[in-house]
């Protein structure tokens, strides 16, 4: 069995010996990451019930409150762009000449198979 202690209630006529802790302030910063999300989320909302224009102006309100709060994000992407940019060109350069290449075949294919 075991053994749970008990505090006593301090009774009404005495003062507690120490007082709660305050609430814990809310952050400015926090708070506006909360209010983007929540402006994003109720944008898709409005976009899937039918309204698009509407839905479209409160989730660009929301993600353009979000980049405020994250400016250097921002400047960090803004200048990794380029190599994103550049490796996607390359990417659809490869499939390019890979299609190019299927096609090259598929005629050679038929060439045959029409003999």
């Amino acid at each position: 069995m075991v053994a749970v202690p008990i505090s006593r209630p301090t009774p009404m006529h005495e003062a507690p010996t120490a007082l709660p802790a305050p609430a814990a302030e809310v952050n400015s910063h926090e708070l506006s990451h909360w209010i983007a999300a929540g402006a994003v989320v109720a944008g898709g909302a409005l976009m899937v019930t039918g309204h698009r224009k509407a839905g479209m102006a409160v989730a660009a309100a929301g993600t353009a409150l979000a980049l405020l709060e994250e400016q250097e994000l921002v400047v960090d992407w803004w200048k990794s762009l380029p190599t994103y940019l550049g490796q996607a060109q390359d990417f659809l350069e490869k499939v390019e000449h890979y299609l190019a290449e299927a096609t090259v075949q598929g005629q050679r294919i038929q060439g045959i198979l029409r003999r």
